[in-house]
């Protein structure tokens, strides 16, 4: 019972919680304040799209909060939630071993709870396991971090990554068209190698021209001959009467636009989520058929 009380916030020395709490406030004012100057100098800088994508950011990271609140706050009531013992081994993400039973599980999960600082209120009846441990709830809410840091991370690498490309390589590529116009004849050359490459017979099959596009990413997504054919098409298209437009700030300006695409996560790839997490069964081997996804939706 010492011991037990001795886990409770009010036998807890006043300095732990001190610095847990100063800690914990420190780093969020930290990361709150780094937004919203990113956010200022977004303003500052005319960046509208950037800006009301770090608003959508914002709003991700919120969302995110508010489900680990809510699972902080209900973590006891759903842990005294009982199901019958012989449920909770059905669809399982890892094989459990042969010498495992129902008794042994109810075991089991009795001493995770108590390990846990909780009440074992399923031990009351027979037969009966926690429809979700606190074990359990406790590696969720690491999940939802790590979907958390995940998803900010790879935005940001993403944006980073691209307008680092589009900066570099095709800005260089701007320049020197806008310096030296080349004639019709150049340019009916450069279309005529863009056809030929892009009209292969095995080019049309959409397997070979994923994996030629996965690894084109990885050193020429594209090339200078390309970039000027569909600068000419762009051109030729929409603006005809401008032959020295800039594409290289459209394509900066369509940038900032798709980046709002893609910080917001959608409803539909939450519940894509929620049903990957119900289908990663021991022995599907579901995130291998995942990969193959793209292939079946461009088809």
């Amino acid at each position: 019972m010492a011991e037990e009380k001795s886990q409770e916030l009010e036998y807890t020395p006043t300095w732990v919680v001190a610095v847990v709490c100063f800690v914990i406030v420190l780093v969020s004012l930290l990361a709150e304040r780094g937004l919203h100057r990113l956010g200022k100098f977004f303003r500052d800088k005319k960046q509208d799209a950037l800006f009301e994508a770090l608003q959508k950011l914002k709003e991700e990271l919120m969302l995110l909060g508010f489900i680990s609140l809510l699972l902080t706050v209900f973590q006891e009531r759903i842990s005294k939630i009982c199901i019958p013992a012989n449920i909770s081994i059905i669809m399982l993400p890892c094989t459990l071993k042969e010498s495992v039973t129902s008794n042994n599980l109810t075991a089991t999960t009795g001493r995770h709870l108590l390990a846990g600082g909780g009440v074992d209120h399923c031990t009351h009846h027979k037969g009966q396991v926690p429809f979700l441990s606190l074990e359990a709830l406790h590696d969720l809410h690491i999940f939802v971090f790590v979907l958390a840091l995940t998803h900010v991370v790879f935005c940001v690498t993403t944006m980073v990554l691209k307008v680092a490309k589009i900066r570099s390589e095709w800005g260089h590529w701007e320049h020197s068209i806008q310096r030296e116009p080349r004639p019709d004849h150049v340019h009916i050359l450069h279309l005529k190698s863009f056809m030929d490459r892009s009209g292969r017979r095995w080019r049309k099959y959409i397997v070979v021209s994923w994996t030629v596009a996965f690894f084109k990413q990885f050193y020429v997504s594209v090339t200078k001959s390309e970039y000027i054919v569909l600068r000419s098409a762009f051109i030729t298209e929409h603006c005809p009467a401008l032959p020295k437009y800039e594409f290289h700030k459209y394509m900066m300006r369509t940038l900032e636009h798709d980046f709002k695409k893609i910080v917001r996560i959608s409803w539909y790839l939450w519940l894509f989520v929620v049903l990957l997490l119900l289908m990663n069964i021991a022995g599907w081997n579901t995130y291998f058929w995942l990969s193959f996804l793209p292939l079946v939706v461009s088809d």
